[in-house]
């Protein structure tokens, strides 16, 4: 059996935490022979020593990964091996960052509480949901020792212990879930490395707001995966979406191309592929599995979402809006509008005084 030296091209933290999670995983499958893995700063890559029969096998390690591919692979002999697991430098990179959560940890809880179709529809109704919601999970916040960070359409907040971060999160949905217009309500679980203030707000509830915004499944609860390292027995609790590195990584790069291309008229389901590189089937597949929707209705929401801020902080023509969110028909923007909001956009804008949206939502 031969000794393989595996390089990954990582050009930011995201792409570090989804290698090193790749290797965490490699582990409980492969042993001992998976020899050792280190970070190049300077290279701007991750190595691994992986023993295979050969460079096919590999290979076959990343078929079920959604986008880590390795950028090389070559054969290394014992005394290469001995050098780089020698190497000072790789040592301290090793320790500087573990493979799973230190002690000291925050588990950060966001709640959605808002659905901006329900608002539209019944402005009332969705005030005195909103309202019992955000009591509700104040009170059981308070309850269980978490602290409170924000308070908007999404209420945040923090925990030191995970046990409580769960323990409040099942008590607010069995509290909720007894009322039957608890359709909105969703809570993200995050295990989060930074304990800086200003991290968790420039940084992580951005993350958690746009990763909470995507994940459209049945399930209420999202639960990063890095929290079964913890807490290995959560694997075998139901009605959880488990949050894998590779999904986020596949996600905050769908949000920031979706962002940064959504004004323009032309831009479709091809440019998505290129710029995730990715082929037409698998991006389909990825998304509908993670997203419950295709990409083209991702494409289609994520601009009417656009409109209506667009429609509510501005005074623009809806025909100048229409076109500035990508649709080249306003009559088909006005239909797609309505069918997701149950009003027409003209509607929306003669009434924006008095509905008084809350907050926006902010995905770019």
């Amino acid at each position: 059996m031969s000794v393989y030296l595996i390089q990954h091209i990582t050009n930011n933290n995201t792409a570090i935490d989804l290698a090193i999670a790749f290797y965490s995983k490699l582990q409980q499958t492969l042993l001992k022979r998976c020899i050792n893995c280190w970070i190049d700063r300077k290279k701007n890559s991750v190595f691994y020593l992986i023993k295979a029969s050969d460079k096919r096998s590999i290979q076959k390690l990343y078929y079920k990964s959604i986008n880590l591919r390795p950028y090389k692979i070559t054969s290394v002999n014992n005394h290469l091996v001995y050098a780089f697991l020698k190497s000072v430098q790789q040592l301290k990179a090793i320790q500087s960052r573990s493979f799973y959560p230190p002690k000291k940890h925050s588990v950060i809880f966001l709640a959605k509480t808002f659905n901006k179709k329900t608002f539209l529809l019944n402005k009332a109704k969705a005030l005195e949901s909103i309202s019992f919601k955000k009591s509700i999970i104040q009170n059981l916040i308070t309850s269980y020792k978490g602290n409170q960070i924000e308070d908007n359409e999404y209420v945040t907040a923090s925990f030191h212990s995970f046990k409580n971060a769960l323990g409040c999160t099942v008590s607010i949905l069995d509290k909720l879930n007894k009322r039957a217009d608890n359709t909105s309500t969703k809570i993200i679980l995050y295990t989060s490395l930074h304990n800086n203030k200003e991290t968790t707000f420039t940084q992580t509830i951005p993350k958690l707001t746009k990763l909470l915004y995507l994940i459209k499944k049945k399930e209420q609860l999202i639960v990063s995966s890095k929290t079964t390292n913890m807490h290995p027995s959560l694997s075998n609790l139901k009605k959880i979406y488990w949050l894998t590195p590779e999904k986020e990584s596949f996600i905050l790069a769908l949000i920031e191309i979706l962002s940064k291309n959504y004004h323009k008229p032309k831009f479709k389901v091809c440019d998505i592929c290129n710029l995730m590189m990715m082929s037409k089937t698998k991006l389909y597949r990825n998304c509908k599995d993670i997203t419950g929707k295709s990409i083209n209705q991702l494409l289609k929401e994520f601009r009417l979402l656009k409109s209506i801020d667009s429609i509510t902080m501005s005074s623009s023509a809806i025909g100048q809006i229409s076109t500035d969110v990508g649709f080249n028909s306003n009559s088909y923007f006005s239909n797609c509008f309505k069918k997701k909001f149950g009003m027409s956009p003209k509607e929306l804008s003669k009434q924006k005084n008095s509905l008084g949206f809350p907050h926006n939502i902010q995905l770019s």
